[in-house]
């Protein structure tokens, strides 16, 4: 049994950018950090702030709310068409927020008709005032709702949708 390639290329080498520049920029409806690497928001929620991303961490956020609306999310590309040889899909990052909000991570994969599928993973990531783990992973067999191919995937984390400061620190997935 050989590996999944995962994550994508785009996404590695996008990981690998944020950690090693210096880069910043305003936050809209749709900001592209790095390739494979995006933060796409409902429309109604009128997003502002800043994001940066200094040497050494992902991404620090900064990101306001001057409307409602019903989702925020950072997108991860994920190269993972077939998950038939695979048993976990899942991920560990580090952060820290200046107070404790609750960030939901999922699995996204497409379907051939055009739409897609969440999976949602089992524990939320709490934003705290210290870098403390998180890991949290899929045990593919039982997810009824996973399709075993997809014609692509991505890693979403689904952001609170209120005013949000976090210090995405690093974030590594793996497939086994």
């Amino acid at each position: 049994m050989s590996p999944a390639p995962f994550p994508s290329r785009d996404l590695s080498m996008g990981l690998a950018a944020l950690r090693d520049g210096i880069t910043s920029g305003d936050i809209a409806e749709r900001v592209d950090f790095a390739p494979g690497v995006s933060l796409i928001a409902d429309a109604p929620l009128d997003v502002g702030g800043t994001w940066r991303s200094p040497a050494g961490r992902l991404l620090e956020l900064d990101i306001s709310m001057a409307g409602r609306g019903n989702w925020i999310a950072l997108h991860m590309a994920l190269d993972l068409p077939d998950l038939a040889d695979i048993a976990f899909v899942g991920f560990g990052c580090t952060g820290v927020g200046p107070t404790q909000q609750i960030i939901r991570p999922c699995l996204r994969s497409g379907l051939d008709d055009g739409g897609f599928v969440d999976c949602f993973l089992d524990r939320h990531i709490l934003t705290r005032t210290d870098a403390i783990p998180h890991v949290d992973a899929l045990h593919v067999p039982t997810c009824r709702t996973l399709p075993e191919t997809a014609p692509w995937r991505e890693l979403l984390l689904f952001l609170p949708t209120e005013p949000l400061r976090w210090h995405l620190h690093d974030l590594r997935m793996f497939a086994a």
